[in-house]
């Protein structure tokens, strides 16, 4: 039954994959998968979970959402990465009890090749797959922590745009938090990639300190973090990111 389930879930997603312009119905899925309604139905909400499958523009169709990346072609170091930082996310997503994502550095963005998500009843959207511009974000601060001083001026001096209401764009004040980040080894965000989301995010690197993955750990403002667990929360990501550096070595 396992295995039936997980070809039919591969069989949605094929349909999705091969839609043009890129949206189809539900019926349209039962039908080229020759599934019931029902099944097909529970089959993407799984998938939406998962960041697999996602709402089309019209009303009751989908798409391929953007963790649909874990199914393309992927550089082999990043396909290790994640392979073996997953399951150290999905413990510390048991601690912190909030979203977790791993960001890798991509150029004056960082992108997301993974996630997991808390089984708490507001969380944050999927976003594996995305970039975002390196001001915007606690991983991106990090990103920004760990640029040579040339080359921090460079993009500082660049035209910064607002992504939430507390994303800074003034340059001195962006150096100022890249100067507390490399001191504490912790980039915190309030509201910078979206407005009520708040964010937290350590280093991943290599024996020879190489800036390899960022941790990022998003949550509502309203709870995340906690006045008394921002300490617990570092703590969590720091212990995390040690474990992947570890199992990376």
């Amino acid at each position: 039954m396992a295995i039936q389930s997980v070809e039919r879930a591969f069989a949605v997603v094929g349909v999705l994959a091969g839609a043009d312009p890129g949206e189809v119905p539900l019926a349209g899925i039962a039908e080229a998968t020759d599934l019931p309604k029902s099944t097909v139905s529970r089959i993407l909400s799984t998938l939406g979970d998962l960041g697999v499958a996602a709402a089309g523009e019209s009303d009751g169709s989908y798409r391929l959402g953007p963790g649909a990346r874990v199914f393309a072609g992927r550089d082999p170091v990043e396909a290790e990465l994640v392979r073996t930082a997953h399951p150290v996310l999905v413990r510390a997503v048991g601690r912190l009890d909030e979203d977790l994502g791993l960001a890798v550095a991509d150029g004056d963005h960082v992108r997301y090749v993974d996630q997991v998500r808390s089984q708490r009843a507001v969380r944050i959207r999927v976003y594996v797959g995305e970039r975002t511009p390196l001001h915007t974000t606690a991983a991106g601060l990090v990103a920004l922590a760990d640029l040579a001083d040339d080359d921090l001026d460079a993009h500082l001096a660049a035209p910064l745009a607002p992504w939430g209401r507390g994303t800074s764009i003034d340059p001195d004040d962006l150096r100022a938090t890249v100067e507390s980040v490399r001191a504490d080894g912790v980039a915190w965000t309030s509201e910078a990639w979206a407005d009520g989301v708040n964010g937290a995010a350590v280093p991943v690197r290599d024996s020879d300190g190489t800036l390899v993955a960022v941790l990022n750990a998003f949550g509502p403002s309203y709870r995340f973090p906690a006045e008394q667990g921002q300490t617990e929360a570092a703590r969590c990501l720091l212990n995390a990111a040690e474990e992947i550096a570890e199992l990376l070595r």
